[in-house]
């Protein structure tokens, strides 16, 4: 069990040292045709004012070549601190590709060939005066109705607030 001082509110915090809570995709979600972000509903987190949040996401997805995929981590306007580590495994790709962020940015991935793919999101936000949520959203990054882009089912978003 953790001893956490929230040295904004003055609040001293006991918690077990694990993500607390968690939120599984039940079915595929699809974009087909759409360059446009589109938000996975369980992957989402509700982020009070000047809350602390750590999150996990481990993403499972297929694309193909022709449509590839982008995606974004969303959070609410104006957070005092940001940072996300990105890893992703492209499909058809021989190595990990891994990215570091301090502000939101769309992120996107090439699929030389293949379909099944995997991102793996973590983060620290450290919310400012604007509540909202820290969403998951995703699309094709060149429409095309021919083929789509799907996160899995199975994919999962674990989190702890501190």
């Amino acid at each position: 069990m953790s001893v956490t001082l929230n040295s904004t509110n003055g609040a001293v915090v006991y918690q077990p040292d694990m993500m607390q809570l968690s939120n599984i995709v039940s079915a595929n979600q699809t974009v087909t045709n759409s360059a446009t972000l589109v938000t996975v509903p369980e992957l989402t987190i509700p982020v009070g004012k000047y809350e602390r949040v750590a999150f996990n996401y481990q993403v499972f997805y297929t694309t193909t070549a022709t449509g590839d995929l982008k995606y974004r981590v969303d959070v609410p306007a104006s957070p005092t601190s940001l940072r996300i580590l990105l890893e992703e495994q492209a499909p058809a790709a021989t190595a990990t590709v891994t990215t570091i962020l301090t502000s939101e940015a769309d992120d996107t991935i090439l699929a030389a060939s293949g379909t099944e793919g995997y991102i793996n999101i973590k983060g620290v936000l450290v919310n400012g005066a604007t509540a909202g949520d820290v969403v998951f959203q995703f699309a094709q990054n060149t429409a095309t109705a021919a083929e789509s882009a799907v996160i899995l089912s199975g994919s999962f978003l674990e989190y702890r607030r501190f």
